[in-house]
């Protein structure tokens, strides 16, 4: 193998990891833009977007389910290397629900390909919840979210 050939191939490497850094960070600022006024339009401080764990955990409040659910997907996070990633289906059932309620807090459908659209596409899909003209309506009901352990 020639040098020129080596040369060309670490230049094509380091502008493919540039382009993706930058596309990732255009993608992080525009989720938290729109997670702060999602936030700012439930009533809650804006910053809290950009704060990791505490943004999750005022979307668990906007949506009104308990604080253990919050917790739920902590713990399964947290778990999920040790268990080879069985308790990561824990975080997606409650980021499901979590998406699911925020839906109906912001008067959206909560159908489940609706739910996992905006899961997969959440980069784009909180923007523009945030973004939207539709007012946040407040707690909906939880009557159907199916009660775990702690969650009183």
């Amino acid at each position: 193998m020639d040098e020129n050939t080596m040369n060309g191939d670490f230049g094509a490497s380091l502008m493919g990891g540039a382009a993706s850094g930058i596309i990732g960070f255009v993608l992080g600022i525009a989720v938290v833009i729109g997670l702060w006024k999602l936030f700012t339009k439930a009533g809650k401080p804006g910053f809290y977007a950009i704060i990791p764990l505490l943004n999750f955990k005022t979307l668990v409040d906007i949506t009104g389910l308990p604080a253990a659910w919050f917790w739920y997907f902590l713990i399964g996070a947290a778990l999920s290397p040790i268990t080879f990633g069985l308790t990561g289906l824990v975080c997606l059932y409650v980021a499901y629900i979590v998406m699911r309620q925020l839906l109906r807090s912001f008067g959206k459908s909560d159908s489940i390909g609706s739910v996992i659209l905006h899961l997969v596409l959440a980069e784009v899909m909180l923007p523009l919840i945030g973004f939207s003209a539709q007012p946040y309506l407040g707690v909906q009901s939880t009557a159907d979210v199916r009660i775990l352990p702690f969650t009183k």
